[in-house]
C-alpha cells in the first residue's frame, strides 16, 4: 500500500483525473479516505490532511509531494511518541 505524498497520487489516478488537480475536488470526491501516512501503519482522512495546508490546488505529481510532503512527515513525526511520551500527554496535556 502506497504511503505519503504517493497515496493521494493513488487517489488521483483511480479517479482517472490528471493534473491539475483541486484540492477542493480531492475533498468533494475523496473526504474520508484513509490515507497512509508513513510505513509504520499510521494513517489520516484526506481532509484532516489537506486541512493542515494553505494549497489550492497541485499542478503536477512532483507539485503535490512537494506540498504534501512535509505535512505528511510532520504528522508521521507527531504520532511517533514513545511510552513516556503518550503518559506525559495523558496526564499533562500537550
Amino acid at each position: 500500500m502506497a504511503h505519503g505524498p504517493d497515496a493521494v497520487h493513488e487517489l488521483v489516478s483511480e479517479s482517472g483525473w490528471s493534473y491539475p488537480v483541486s484540492v477542493r475536488r480531492l475533498e468533494r470526491e475523496h473526504a474520508l479516505a484513509n490515507v497512509q501516512l508513513d510505513e509504520d501503519g499510521n494513517s489520516i482522512m484526506l481532509a484532516e490532511l489537506l486541512s493542515e495546508t494553505n494549497v489550492d490546488r497541485f499542478e503536477s505529481r512532483e507539485d503535490l509531494e512537494a506540498k504534501l510532503g512535509p505535512v505528511f512527515e510532520s504528522e508521521s513525526q507527531r504520532r511517533k511518541v514513545g511510552f513516556f511520551g503518550r503518559i506525559k500527554r495523558t496526564f499533562l496535556g500537550g
